[in-house]
């Protein structure tokens, strides 16, 4: 009697972390979504959505606005710290680091537009929703690359 069993497969093992690709398009994705919400309860709370632009005029604050403003630095900045960890995996934890004390940093400059404090809340609030797209997004890459 032949007791040799045929090899069952083994799933693959599934890694940790998302691909470099997924967790940009996500960070990103969920930025600039969260933004464009803030954005409209801007205008529910009755802030004015406006500020002073360089030329003497006001500028509105606007939707594609907003959303080129959200996902074109997070994008860039998502991108050169991943190219950047193909040299040094260690990138990926200073780029975490960075970006997100940049963010943080940058949550100051709404309030020196001289506009109205609602407007500048919630411009500032637009700034600390790349905090955790940051760290988050890059978190994610930094499992896939060390595991």
């Amino acid at each position: 009697m032949n007791t040799t069993t045929a090899a069952t497969p083994t799933p693959a093992t599934r890694r940790p972390g998302a691909p470099w690709w997924a967790a940009g398009a996500v960070s990103v994705a969920a930025a600039t979504a969260a933004n464009l919400v803030l954005l409209g309860l801007g205008h529910l709370v009755g802030a004015s959505m406006e500020h002073p632009d360089g030329a003497g005029g006001i500028a509105a604050v606007e939707a594609g606005g907003v959303a080129l403003m959200s996902a074109v630095p997070l994008a860039a900045g998502f991108t050169a710290a991943v190219l950047l960890s193909l040299l040094w995996k260690g990138f990926l934890r200073t780029g975490q680091i960075v970006g997100t004390v940049l963010a943080a940093a940058s949550t100051v400059m709404p309030f020196f537009a001289g506009t109205d404090l609602a407007t500048e809340a919630v411009l500032a609030l637009m700034h600390v929703v790349l905090v955790p797209a940051v760290w988050l997004g890059l978190g994610a890459v930094r499992r896939r690359a060390l595991s």
